[in-house]
């Protein structure tokens, strides 16, 4: 925009038109958050809340803000006022998204008895032995499954690095991940049943409900193992004899 075109606004014109711009640029972002990198309830999981209300309250609030109390249409150095609020929202704009798209969750790992969500950076995708972990989906991490390793040398040797030199747990190892098609068998064999979460939880009835309803599927069918992340923890529901994933309720199963 020239300086002609902002000199012909009124300072509550400006206001208005900065405010339009940020909601339609925070707006945008968002939606790529909750419907994209974040689907529920990994946004929760991931603990990414404090990041994008530092975006938000820069960019949709503060910036505006600070149009309002200084635009002044013939004020001399409105451009490098213009300019310094731009740069600002940028900044926290760039800044956040950064974060928040390199912090989304990048693989659901179960490993002895729950799921586990991790972004691209918490491991060395290079230690991927398996072509199928490689293959991200649109929506969604990547399904895995982390194994001890059988061979006794191997398990000492990860015993001793996990224990004594610091090194990450399976969880964070790719090199002892399997797809979750061909490890399915141990998460059953941890899974517990939805009337024992009822049981230990009564909280958990009503979302329970609505899944069976949801899905048409009786509450014997089902399990669920615990589902943590950097955030809230929550209950991860499989069909109790496939293992195939079914959904993710907003019950804390430790709390």
């Amino acid at each position: 925009m020239s300086l002609s075109s902002l000199r012909a606004l009124s300072k509550k014109r400006a206001f208005l038109l900065h405010l339009s711009a940020s909601a339609l640029v925070v707006g945008t972002l968002c939606a790529l958050i909750f419907f994209l990198w974040y689907p529920e309830p990994y946004f929760a999981a991931k603990g990414a809340a404090s990041v994008l209300r530092v975006l938000v309250g820069v960019d949709l609030i503060l910036g505006p803000l600070l149009t309002l109390i200084l635009f002044k249409p013939h004020k001399p150095g409105l451009i490098v006022d213009v300019s310094v609020i731009a740069i600002i929202q940028l900044s926290a704009l760039i800044y956040g998204t950064t974060v928040i798209y390199q912090e989304r969750p990048y693989y659901s790992v179960f490993a002895v008895d729950r799921f586990q969500v991790l972004s691209y950076g918490e491991v060395d995708s290079s230690m991927i032995t398996h072509d199928e972990l490689r293959q991200k989906p649109f929506i969604g991490p990547v399904l895995a499954v982390a194994r001890l390793p059988e061979d006794q040398e191997t398990f000492q040797q990860l015993l001793h690095e996990t224990l004594f030199e610091g090194k990450p747990d399976i969880d964070r190892r790719p090199e002892f991940w399997q797809p979750y098609s061909e490890g399915s068998a141990a998460v059953i064999a941890r899974a517990r049943s939805l009337t024992d979460l009822i049981s230990e939880k009564p909280e958990a009835e009503e979302e329970v409900t609505n899944l069976t309803e949801k899905t048409g599927r009786s509450i014997d069918s089902l399990a669920y193992l615990p589902f943590v992340g950097k955030g809230e923890s929550f209950t991860y529901v499989i069909d109790a004899e496939t293992g195939t994933p079914i959904d993710i309720i907003n019950v804390d199963p430790w709390g």
